[in-house]
C-alpha cells in the first residue's frame, strides 16, 4: 500500500498537504541575494529618481526623513509577505481567497486599473526620444515588444530571465548614478542628503497644503517597491523555491520551455517538529537579509545618488531648477542634463540613456509580474480555469498587457504618459494599506502559532495600514486632493 498523504485545512480553499520543509542549508551571501534583489530593480523608479529628489528640491533635504520611515515600512512588508509563501508555497493572492474570495478579487480588479497602463515605459521612451530627436511613440511600441518578445523568447524559468535583466539594469543604473553624482556632488550636498535621511519631524507649512501634500503621500508609498509590487514578491519567492515554494511547479518559456503541470495543491511542514522548525529559522534568516540588503540598502543609495544629482543640477542651471519644481519629467530631465554637460560632455547623452533604461525596466517587470499575478488569481478564482495551465494564463496576460500598451501609446492622452504616474503614485497608499490589513490576519490567524510574526512586526504592519488608508483618506475627503 502507497504511504497516505496527510492533509490539513486552513481556511476556505482545498486542503494542505503535509510535507517536509525542503532543507535552505548554511546561509551565504549568494543565498541572501534573493528575489529582493529583483524587487529593487522593479521598486527602484521614477520615485527614488524624480518624485523624492523634486520634493528635496522644493522643500530640503531633511524631507528626506519621510522616506526613510516609508522604506521602513516596505522593508518589514518584504519581510512579513513572504511568510505564508514560505510555509505553504502559495501566494498572498491565494492566502487571502482562503480568508473570502473577494479579497482575490479586490486586488484582481485593482490589478487591472492600475497596472495595465505603460506609464514608466512611455516615459523612458519620451527620455530616448528627446535624446535622438524622434518621438517617443514608436520608440515606446517597439519598447513594449520588445518586452513581450523577451519573456515569449525565455530559455526556460521566466523568472531567471527577468531576474537577471533587471539585475543587469540596476547595476548599469547605480553604477552610472554614483559615477556621476560623484563627479557633479560637492561634500556638503553629500553631507545634507544623509542628514536628511535622520531629520525626523522636519515639517513646513507648505508641506500640508493640496498642492504638495497627496505628492508627498504618494512619494512615501513610492520610495521602493509601491502598489502591488510587495504583493508579487510573494510569486518570485516561490519560483525561487523558497521553502515549500520548492514543491511548486515554475512557469516556463513559451517556446523554449517544457511545461509543468499545475494543480490548486499546496503544502505545509509540521511545526510540531523541532528540526523543521531549525530550517525554518535559516529560511527567516534568508528573508530577512534579503528583504534589509537587497531591497533596503539598494533603494536607500539609489536614492541618495538621484538626491544629489537633482540637488546640483538645481544648483547649476535655473533651467533645471524650474523644470523640477514645475514637476514636467522630460523637460526636467533635458535640463538635469543639459546642466551635468558643464563637468563633461558625456554626461549629456548618459542622462538620456539611464533614464530609459530606469522606465523600460521597471515596465519590463511589472510586465512580468502583472501577468504572473493575473494568472494566479485567475487560476484560483474562476470555475473551469485550470482546464488552462499557469503557464498558458501567463501569456494570456502577457499578450493582453502588450496590446493595450501598444493601444494606449498610439491613442496618447492629453495630459502626457506621466499622469499615469501620478494615478499610480496617489492609488498606491490605498493597495499598501489594504496588503497590510491582508498580513495582519494572515501572518496572526492562518499562520501556526509557533512561526508567527513578532510583535515588532505586527506594530509595523498596524502602523503602515493607518497611514497609508488615513492619509489617503484625509487628502482625499479633508485636503480635496486628487490627481488632475
Amino acid at each position: 500500500m502507497g504511504q497516505e498523504i496527510k492533509e490539513i485545512r486552513i481556511g476556505r480553499g482545498p486542503p494542505l498537504e503535509l510535507r517536509v520543509l525542503n532543507d535552505p542549508g548554511p546561509v551565504s551571501i549568494r543565498k541572501i541575494l534573493g528575489p529582493g534583489l529583483l524587487l529593487a530593480a522593479l521598486g527602484v523608479g521614477m520615485g527614488e529618481t524624480f518624485m523624492w529628489p523634486r520634493l528635496v528640491i522644493v522643500f530640503g533635504p531633511e524631507v528626506r526623513w519621510i522616506a526613510t520611515i516609508g522604506l521602513i515600512i516596505q522593508v518589514f512588508v518584504t519581510m512579513e509577505i513572504a511568510r505564508w509563501t514560505y510555509f505553504t508555497g502559495e501566494s498572498i493572492f491565494v492566502a487571502g481567497k482562503r480568508i473570502h474570495p473577494i479579497i482575490m478579487w479586490y486586488f484582481y480588479i485593482v490589478a487591472i486599473m492600475v497596472y495595465i497602463w505603460p506609464g514608466h515605459v512611455t516615459t523612458g521612451s519620451g527620455a530616448l526620444g528627446l535624446l535622438i530627436g524622434w518621438n517617443w511613440v514608436p520608440i515606446g511600441i517597439a519598447s513594449v515588444i520588445a518586452i513581450a518578445a523577451v519573456l515569449i523568447l525565455s530559455p526556460y524559468q521566466v523568472y531567471k530571465t527577468v531576474k537577471t535583466l533587471l539585475l543587469i539594469a540596476i547595476s548599469i543604473m547605480i553604477a552610472v548614478s554614483l559615477a556621476v553624482a560623484l563627479l557633479v556632488g560637492t561634500p556638503t550636498m553629500w553631507g545634507e542628503a544623509l542628514y536628511g535621511t535622520v531629520a525626523f519631524g522636519y515639517w513646513t507649512d507648505a508641506m500640508s497644503t493640496k498642492t504638495w501634500l497627496p505628492r508627498i503621500i504618494g512619494a512615501m508609498a513610492f520610495i521602493g517597491p509601491s502598489g502591488m509590487q510587495q504583493m508579487w514578491y510573494t510569486l518570485w519567492a516561490r519560483e525561487e523555491g523558497s521553502g515549500m515554494g520548492a514543491y511548486m511547479p515554475k512557469i516556463t518559456g513559451l517556446i523554449f520551455g517544457k511545461e509543468e503541470k499545475w494543480t490548486d495543491r499546496a503544502y505545509i511542514f509540521d511545526t510540531n517538529v523541532d528540526e523543521e522548525i531549525e530550517k525554518w529559522k535559516r529560511w527567516r534568516k534568508l528573508n530577512i537579509y534579503d528583504a534589509w540588503i537587497s531591497l533596503g540598502l539598494l533603494t536607500f543609495i539609489t536614492t541618495l545618488f538621484f538626491t544629489v544629482l537633482s540637488m546640483a543640477a538645481a544648483e547649476m542651471s535655473p533651467e533645471a531648477m524650474a523644470a523640477i519644481l514645475k514637476g514636467s519629467t522630460l523637460p526636467a530631465i533635458s535640463a538635469i542634463a543639459k546642466a551635468f554637460t558643464a563637468i563633461n560632455p558625456v554626461l549629456y547623452p548618459l542622462w538620456f540613456i539611464v533614464m530609459f533604461l530606469i522606465g523600460w525596466k521597471m515596465s519590463f517587470g511589472v510586465f512580468d509580474a502583472f501577468a504572473r499575478g493575473q494568472a494566479d488569481m485567475t487560476f484560483h478564482l474562476f470555475k473551469g480555469a485550470q482546464k488552462f495551465s499557469m503557464r498558458k494564463w501567463y501569456y494570456i496576460w502577457v499578450l493582453v498587457v502588450t496590446i493595450v500598451g501598444i493601444a494606449t501609446i498610439l491613442l496618447g492622452s492629453a495630459k502626457g504618459p506621466v499622469f499615469l504616474l501620478d494615478v499610480l503614485a496617489f492609488l498606491s497608499p490605498l493597495i499598501m494599506g489594504s496588503y497590510c490589513l491582508l498580513l495582519l490576519y494572515v501572518n496572526l490567524k492562518l499562520v501556526p502559532k509557533r512561526i508567527r510574526m513578532s510583535w515588532i512586526s505586527t506594530l509595523v504592519l498596524a502602523g503602515g495600514a493607518c497611514f497609508y488608508l488615513v492619509s489617503l483618506f484625509y487628502c482625499t475627503f479633508v485636503v480635496g486632493a486628487i490627481p488632475k
